[in-house]
């Protein structure tokens, strides 16, 4: 029996980012043939592509498949493909007869869910089990989450059994935050920010969030909070608060067919400087005595009510010997708070610590780390003939930590250097290490990295400026609720702050990025969402003068599924604006871009993209946006555009896009009411102007 396109649909359930009780939105997907859980026909074929088991779901729809042989060959032709390879790797041969009878069920109008379960059950051994779950898992990676929760409730195994397969083929397992209040309520606050997040909701919930200074009687609105598919809240935001402050909250839900509930909270941002023991006050000169500073062999640490301080002086440099790894080690001690330290030389890492929390490093002067390039082998540095690539030389690192604040610090000057991507890709130093995924839920992410200058130089490259440990992953990078703002960020030979990984409400704004071969990394996002915002990204190249994306994002199919929220950046670039990048041969991303000014100077093959997205997920939204080519004297773009920019006829001509491409870190526009985006969009002060790039 030959399927129509409306029994298949029939057999997939959208996932929950893309569900809405709006029929307008769920026609508009179905008629895009763009879902990632709907089949693409040949029509849709060329604007984006589907899961891999969509595909095949499409295949056998459209050759009439009816028998097992012939579903299990569909899987086997995916996975010797170029598209889908990459994706399928974990699917071993001897579960191509799992993934042929669900896509089987499937096909013949059974969800995923009902599919899997049911041949889970049927399964005769724990073994074979296994082979059905992780199947789906993989031919479905946009629906892991949903897929996962769903047999956490109906399967009735263990979850050490459950939690095994899921992880095997990259879904989250294991809680990114502490357990929310008794009004189902979790807030982070951070320095200038919090995230708020919402548990027990719908993703056809919308969720308005409005906060206020607490004893003003007006409430302020902030943006709605967004609804984060891997662990099924709604969460986001509330920026440009003032530290050491209280702040009231609501949170205002409209589910359909609900009343309007209301939760309101009170929170207070952390203070500028932490609370310090009086009694654990240390001046550098009194503890030091050369080589490398150990703060774990000294047993200098604080408690959660007052940090240890350590505070340096213009004549006590940490200079450590050769053979010393690091000039200053923490070991897994907490509440640790640095003022005014110079540090020249690290054999690898400048500053390291391990599954520690609470450390604040402020006014550091950071150079000379790294291991030393004696050995160069196709371009690529080694400090022995039998040692591998120098890579991750860290001027600051903390593994597996989190709660880390750095500012008003300088880093420049690395002894390792970093090769470029004509020698493959660049390995070498970088000024922060990110790796916040401390043991402990409560102290997962929470980095502030603010107001530093952290840079290489033309001719002496760090790898990235800001790197992400384990960036593949979802508790990978900065793991959530982390902001990293107001630096200057220059001379790398990749990226300039590289976020990758959980992005949970990762903050990047107001930094000024230049001299790299890339702006901002946000590939993947595992969780988010992720926001980036208000930054300057400017005269990019790499020591070859080589550049590549302003802000690339891409691997939502091979490292879901987390959505990227761009707005109010000012873009002024030679090549490529936002930019697709595959990720695991993926370069599928589900973004939100909106009010921001991307003007580009080179028209070529693969250059001078405002925005280049091939794939054109339908959950994408761009809104609002200056996008202009100065070379083709009009705008570049490869993208499904959602709202034009409001102000074209006025606006969007070659004398403007080339006045604002010269004007520096911050450039006005004319403000629309109807764009703007609640707590975001910043004014000039009689309000008819909104400020894109750096805020001053």
């Amino acid at each position: 029996m030959r399927l129509s396109p409306q029994s298949v649909y029939a057999s997939l359930s959208l996932p929950r980012n893309l569900r809405t009780s709006r029929p307008s939105h769920f026609v508009k997907v179905l008629a895009l043939g763009l879902s990632c859980l709907t089949v693409h026909f040949a029509q849709a074929a060329s604007v984006a592509p589907a899961q891999p088991g969509s595909v095949a779901l499409e295949k056998i729809a459209a050759q009439g498949v009816s028998d097992l042989q012939s579903a299990e060959a569909l899987v086997e032709d995916l996975a010797a493909s170029k598209r889908y390879g990459r994706m399928l790797n974990l699917l071993k041969q001897d579960y191509n007869e799992e993934s042929g009878e669900i896509l089987m069920m499937m096909s013949r109008g059974e969800s995923l869910e009902k599919a899997t379960l049911q041949l889970a059950k049927r399964a005769g051994s724990e073994t074979a089990m296994g082979h059905v779950v992780k199947s789906a898992f993989i031919l479905f990676p946009l629906n892991q989450a949903d897929l996962y929760h769903y047999l956490q409730q109906h399967l009735g195994i263990r979850d050490t059994l459950l939690n095994k397969w899921a992880e095997n083929a990259g879904v989250l397992t294991e809680p990114t935050m502490p357990a929310p209040d008794d009004k189902g309520l979790f807030i982070q606050p951070l320095i200038e920010s919090a995230s708020i997040s919402v548990f027990d909701v719908t993703a056809d919930t919308r969720a308005e969030l409005l906060y206020r200074r607490s004893g003003a009687e007006q409430w302020q609105q902030a943006r709605d909070l967004s609804f984060e598919p891997v662990n099924g809240i709604l969460t986001g935001p509330v920026v440009y608060l003032e530290a050491g402050t209280a702040y009231d909250v609501k949170v205002v839900l409209h589910a359909p067919q609900q009343p309007v509930r209301e939760i309101e909270s009170r929170f207070t941002t952390r203070a500028d400087k932490p609370v310090i023991d009086p009694d654990k006050v240390y001046k550098l000169s009194d503890i030091y005595k050369g080589g490398m500073l150990d703060l774990e062999a000294l047993g200098i640490e604080g408690s959660k009510d007052g940090y240890a301080k350590i505070v340096g002086d213009a004549g006590t440099v940490i200079t450590p010997d050769d053979s010393d790894k690091y000039a200053i080690f923490t070991g897994d001690n907490s509440y640790i708070y640095f003022e005014n330290i110079t540090i020249e030389g690290a054999r690898v890492h400048a500053i390291y610590g391990e599954k520690g929390h609470d450390i604040w490093i402020n006014q550091c002067d950071i150079s000379g780390w790294g291991r030393a390039p004696n050995v160069m082998k196709k371009g690529i540095a080694y400090e022995m003939e039998d040692a591998g690539p120098i890579n991750y030389d860290s001027a600051i690192y903390f593994r597996q930590s989190g709660v880390i604040t750095v500012e008003n610090c300088h880093v420049h000057d690395p002894r390792a250097i970093a090769n470029d991507w004509s020698h493959g890709h660049p390995k070498g130093p970088n000024a922060f290490l990110a790796h916040a995924n401390h043991p402990d839920p409560q102290f997962k992410g929470q980095v502030i990295v603010r107001n530093n200058h952290f840079t290489g130089t033309a001719d002496h490259r760090l790898n990235d400026v800001i790197e992400g440990r384990k960036n593949a992953e979802p508790l990978g990078g900065f793991v959530r609720d982390s902001a990293i703002y107001n630096n200057v960020l220059a001379y790398s030979n990749d990226d300039a702050i590289e976020v990758d990984g959980g992005q949970q409400n990762v903050l990047v704004y107001n930094n000024d990025i230049s001299h790299t071969y890339s702006g901002i990394s946000i590939t993947p996002v595992r969780v988010g969402p992720g926001f980036v915002f208000n930054n300057y990204i400017h005269d990019l190249g790499d020591l070859r003068g080589k550049q590549w994306a302003s802000i690339k994002m891409g691997g939502l199919l091979t490292s879901p599924l987390g959505q990227s929220i761009i707005l109010h950046n000012l873009i002024t670039t030679k090549r490529n604006g936002l930019t697709a990048s595959r990720f695991k041969d993926d370069n599928t991303f589900w973004t939100q871009v909106q009010n921001n000014v991307v003007i580009n100077q080179k028209d070529a093959n693969r250059s001078g993209f405002a925005v280049f997205d091939p794939q054109g997920y339908p959950g994408s939204e761009y809104i609002n946006n200056y996008f202009y080519n100065l070379s083709a004297g009009k705008p570049k773009i490869q993208a499904n555009i959602t709202v034009p920019y409001e102000f074209d006829e006025a606006k969007l001509n070659q004398q403007i896009a080339e006045a604002l491409f010269i004007k520096g870190k911050t450039v006005l526009l004319p403000n629309s009411d109807k764009y703007r985006i609640n707590n975001f969009t910043r004014l000039n002060e009689d309000g008819t102007q909104a400020i894109y790039g750096i805020i001053e």
